[in-house]
């Protein structure tokens, strides 16, 4: 399957808080699977800390917005989402979204994936 971006939209019931047991595994294997996990494992524990504390206080986190071949990205938005975007391999977008959601679906965090749901991006693929 060929993505561009991989949207991963949770169940109205799911809150922000309800993603802190998950959300250490869920963007470890982001990392991992997207070969962008660094060597120096302390600034991966600053970003964890930074992102769970906003997930503690029931609030959006920053995500994975570094310059990279992909980003975890929460917009901002009433809804509990977020989704994965990728410059490269299009191929690669979907299988990192399908491994992220097998994190969560570990945790039991009920949400649904959509393809390619980027307004922006859209709009260029049709032009």
């Amino acid at each position: 399957m060929r993505a561009r971006s991989g949207h991963i939209k949770f169940d109205k019931k799911v809150k922000w808080k309800n993603l802190v047991p998950a959300f250490k595994p869920m963007l470890l294997k982001f990392m991992e699977e997207t070969q962008q996990l660094p060597e120096d494992l302390e600034s991966v524990d600053v970003l964890v800390e930074e992102n769970l504390r906003d997930l503690r206080l029931n609030r959006k986190p920053e995500g994975y917005n570094r310059e990279g071949i992909m980003r975890m990205i929460f917009p901002i938005s009433n809804e509990v989402e977020f989704y994965i975007y990728g410059r490269g391999k299009t191929v690669e977008v979907a299988r990192v979204t399908e491994q992220v959601s097998r994190v969560l679906q570990k945790y039991r965090l009920k949400h649904t994936i959509e393809w390619d749901k980027l307004k922006l991006f859209a709009d260029k693929k049709e032009s």
